[in-house]
């Protein structure tokens, strides 16, 4: 059994712990509340742009690069974690996602490339002599477009130049503050299925932009007529196209950024409850020692009295 001065050690120690989580949660819950702001607020923007793309492929032959499938010699995977832990399963569910990736390609023989956001996958895939071909890390908590904007250069011209002929992104998608999940598709080739799927994983379950799910349905007549380009269709969608592929990458980041801080904020609250509870648990034991220790001394001084 522990003495009660180790006890009193562990309820200090734990007191201390306690204090730290709580101060993480607080400032978890104040960072997670900005991006989710920024994640929200850029929502609307990135439906309308993946609309226009759709109707745009509804509306014209002339297919850039970037919207033409080809044949899948190698494909390539980007992993979106964080730079920081202690954040629950946050980064264990990327890279768990990502790990099955890379085995089945790796299976099956086929040619893949990895390219990493944050340092927990830079560092996970190099423990396990995973080859990455690109990482980024560092981008802090809160970041603008043109922070972003490697990321998806990257991306864009590695399937322009054919360093890959496919891209899947897994990333942690912020749903509500106690729900993210951790979502693996295909952003190249753009398809319309694969837009579609994007606008519907970016429209959040609640809020005012949850009523933009219900104008999908009159997209279809919102945009039933005929396009017009100047200086013509080829020159249009090759500038466009590779600005809302930057865009949907950026909203991607967002959108993990905002679910990280989310996780921590329950992480640590997890961590504050349970350290209450240990502290009760050892307050218990330590005023039952300390009593014990008591009933133990008078038994002593009554027996010694009565010699």
């Amino acid at each position: 059994m522990p003495s009660i001065k180790e006890i009193k050690r562990r309820i200090k120690s734990v007191k201390n712990t306690s204090q730290i989580t709580k101060a993480m949660e607080v400032v978890s819950a104040t960072k997670m509340r900005k991006s989710q702001g920024f994640a929200i607020n850029s929502r609307a923007f990135a439906v309308a742009s993946l609309e226009m793309l759709g109707n745009l492929l509804d509306h014209t032959s002339h297919l850039p690069q970037l919207l033409q499938p080809r044949d899948v010699k190698k494909s390539a995977l980007l992993a979106v974690t964080s730079d920081k832990g202690l954040a629950g399963a946050f980064n264990a569910n990327v890279l768990k996602i990502a790990g099955l990736w890379l085995n089945s390609k790796a299976h099956s023989g086929k040619k893949y490339s990895l390219i990493t956001v944050g340092r927990k996958a830079k560092e996970y895939f190099e423990r396990r002599g995973v080859e990455i071909q690109r990482s980024f890390s560092g981008f802090g908590d809160f970041f603008t477009l043109g922070e972003t904007l490697p990321i998806a250069e990257t991306v864009v011209d590695g399937y322009l130049l054919g360093a890959f002929d496919e891209l899947d992104v897994v990333y942690t998608n912020f749903r509500t503050t106690l729900k993210q999940e951790t979502t693996l598709k295909k952003i190249l080739p753009v398809t319309k299925e694969g837009i579609e799927e994007a606008v519907k994983g970016i429209l959040p379950e609640y809020g005012k932009y949850s009523l933009l799910g219900d104008s999908q349905q009159s997209t279809a007549n919102r945009y039933n007529y005929e396009y017009k380009f100047e200086p013509s269709a080829e020159e249009v969608l090759k500038t466009l196209v590779p600005q809302l592929i930057r865009m949907h990458v950026h909203h991607i980041i967002l959108e993990s950024n905002a679910s990280e801080h989310s996780a921590r904020m329950v992480a640590m609250k997890n961590a504050t409850d349970a350290a209450r509870d240990l502290m009760e648990e050892l307050t218990l034991t330590y005023n039952k020692n300390r009593q014990a220790g008591i009933t133990r001394e008078l038994s002593e001084i009554t027996a010694g009295s009565s010699l």
